[in-house]
């Protein structure tokens, strides 16, 4: 399955994505621990030395402290982990473990800047075995006895698929936490291979449990009192006639009340006067987007402190719309922020070169000092905008608002998009329920417009008419609730390639602050230009 249709899937069924290494396959992984901080990105300096000697495919863990390279090789130190005497840079032990099967690796897909394939690291696997395991010599696989750890690993599997999942309202937190005293106690696991078989246990739990949840469920097992190692070199068969305790996760204890934020307060007529004010002084409340038949439509464009959605199926040009109301914006004098879960900075700086140039992109090779002479000229006559890659989740991704807003002055920020931040929430539509409530907050507390590019469900594609509604908009009612203007877009062509390429719609659903002047607006798309004109051009009649 691609990587796309398993995100897709992924946040359609709320389940999550892994990968198995086996002795069947040639890839291998390496896992460092607790070398990123989790609010800063930052890396510490011997995983960059890992990360660099090896240049091959690494992102980050689901825990955001750690960093996963996949590989092609062998491990050279079996399954062993060792932990790191240097400098903590989050809460997590720094620790290197090394695997080329018996394990699973939650895949995230928050990919590193650097290699984007998985290579050959033959020669770095050993050099990381000289440095890191100098006195390790793992034994043969095949060599591994009965009571050997990798025998139980393989074991604790087995006996954990023949346990029922977790199901929500069925006693999911005792099924879980069950399972993990089975790992921890019953086997005699450590922490980390616990959590591994755990993560595979998950993905079968409805809804599946956040990383965070499942190493806190590990931890609280391993302080459980009661016998130990009762299945660890129990053979299978016997394993019906031994008695298992009934684990049940020890009650949470109550989080202290927060105090109440500070409201600001006013009155109603006060709220009009200053209303007035501000036109009186020529500061319109309104930004256009400048695309004039949308302006319209929207009574005008849109206002700071409003959250804008803009929401399409994948590949219909939500990004490109919202990289041409940036080039707009900078013009206008005004700082914009691009936070880009995904695309990178050199994809899209490619999309801002085909807005700039008329050069056609097959030639830019030939014509690069007059590329560079109209990009010039472009940075001259724009204000700033940064592009702010790997958030992850929506806490990192207003602290960085909140970074750009003071530092720079930023007014107008586009999130690309908002279902690809995590946010708290067993479930995924906890989850995108609490980032939309956050992204709404962040558009009020910072007074911006916030621009949050948003996903479709499939459901559209089923109808006779490919006219989005609101019910489009996946995992969540929340978005619908929070947003103040929700715009779908539809790129006809890629629903039926005898459309023109040239033609794109836009449907206005919701302006909660203005009229609606019209609903359904059709403009002209350049794709090679990556710019979108006020409407289609007009044919002669005779």
């Amino acid at each position: 399955m691609a990587f796309d249709d398993a995100i897709e899937t992924a946040i359609e069924t709320g389940m999550g994505i892994g990968f198995v290494f086996s002795a069947d396959d040639e890839f291998c992984g390496v896992d460092l621990d607790g070398c990123r901080d989790p609010k800063s990105g930052s890396v510490s300096d011997w995983a960059k030395e890992i990360i660099v000697k090896f240049a091959s495919y690494a992102e980050v863990s689901p825990s955001e402290t750690g960093v996963k390279i996949f590989c092609r090789g062998a491990s050279p130190v079996g399954g062993k982990k060792i932990e790191l005497d240097v400098e903590r840079f989050c809460a997590k032990t720094p620790a290197i473990e090394v695997y080329d099967r018996l394990r699973y690796f939650a895949v995230t897909g928050w990919r590193l800047k650097g290699a984007v394939d998985v290579a050959d690291c033959g020669l770095q696997l050993a050099w990381l075995k000289e440095k890191f395991f100098p006195d390790h010599t793992p034994k043969p696989f095949a060599a591994a006895s009965f009571r050997s750890d990798d025998a139980v690993f393989e074991r604790a599997r087995k006996y954990l698929a023949k346990l029922p999942a977790a199901i929500s309202g069925s006693g999911g937190h005792n099924a879980t936490f069950h399972a993990a005293c089975v790992l921890v106690l019953g086997f005699e696991l450590g922490e980390s291979d616990a959590l591994s078989l755990l993560s595979e246990y998950n993905q079968r739990c409805d809804p599946p449990w956040s990383e965070r949840e499942l190493e806190h469920k590990i931890r609280s097992a391993v302080k459980q009192p009661g016998e130990r190692g009762y299945l660890r070199n129990a053979k299978p068969e016997r394993w019906e006639n031994i008695k298992v305790p009934s684990y049940r996760e020890p009650p949470k204890q109550e989080q202290p009340t927060q105090p109440a934020s500070t409201a600001r307060t006013t009155t109603l007529v006060d709220a009009s006067k200053r209303y007035l004010e501000s036109i009186r002084h020529g500061q319109t409340p309104l930004i256009d987007t400048g695309i004039y038949e949308l302006d319209y439509a929207l009574g005008g464009g849109v206002q700071r402190g409003e959250m804008v959605i803009f929401a399409a199926r994948p590949s219909h040009g939500k990004s490109a719309v919202a990289l041409q109301m940036v080039h707009h914006w900078t013009s206008q004098g005004i700082p914009c922020a691009f936070i880009s879960e995904e695309m990178s900075d050199l994809a899209l700086g490619k999309r801002a070169v085909q807005y700039v140039t008329e050069v056609p992109e097959d030639m830019w090779s030939e014509n690069m000092q007059r590329i560079e002479s109209e990009l010039a000229e472009y940075e001259q006559m724009h204000a700033r905008c940064e592009i702010i890659e790997g958030c992850g989740s929506v806490d990192n991704a207003v602290a960085q608002i909140e970074r750009v807003v003071k530092d720079q002055g930023v007014q107008c920020v586009v999130v690309d998009y908002a279902q690809l931040l995590r946010a708290n929430g067993r479930t995924r539509y906890e989850q995108v329920t609490n980032t939309s409530v956050a992204l709404r907050k962040a558009a009020s507390t910072f007074n911006i417009v916030l621009l949050a590019l948003c996903q479709l469900s499939r459901g559209i594609e089923s109808r006779d008419t490919f006219v989005p509604v609101m019910s489009d908009l996946k995992e969540t009612g929340q978005l619908e609730q929070d947003a103040d203007v929700i715009t779908f877009l539809v790129w006809p062509y890629k629903v039926d390639p005898s459309e023109s390429k040239e033609r794109y719609q836009f449907f206005v659903v919701k302006n909660r602050n203005r009229a609606i002047r019209k609903h359904d607006i059709d403009c002209r798309f350049l794709p090679d230009r990556q710019r979108f004109l006020d409407q289609l051009p007009q044919i002669d009649t005779f």
